[in-house]
């Protein structure tokens, strides 16, 4: 079973028949991928690992450190 941690948040948009109307926001690590800039605001797919960072002023956050990612055609 997978656990994830992060924002969660009601969609805003109109509902659609294939929405649970609620969004999970998880903080992501795109240290490793160039041209991120490319991406941004942008529909995509990412693949990486997802583990716990202890940063000094925010403690442990979980964070999914991405490997790829690529623009998704809508």
């Amino acid at each position: 079973m997978a656990y994830l941690e992060g924002q969660l948040r009601r969609r805003t948009e109109e509902a659609e028949d294939e929405h649970t109307g609620y969004l999970l926001e998880v903080e992501v690590d795109m240290s490793a991928v160039d041209d991120v800039e490319e991406v941004v605001d942008g529909q995509v797919a990412v693949t990486g690992e997802v583990e716990f960072v202890d940063y000094p002023e925010r403690g442990k956050i979980l964070v999914f450190r991405v490997a790829s990612v690529a623009e998704v055609e809508e």
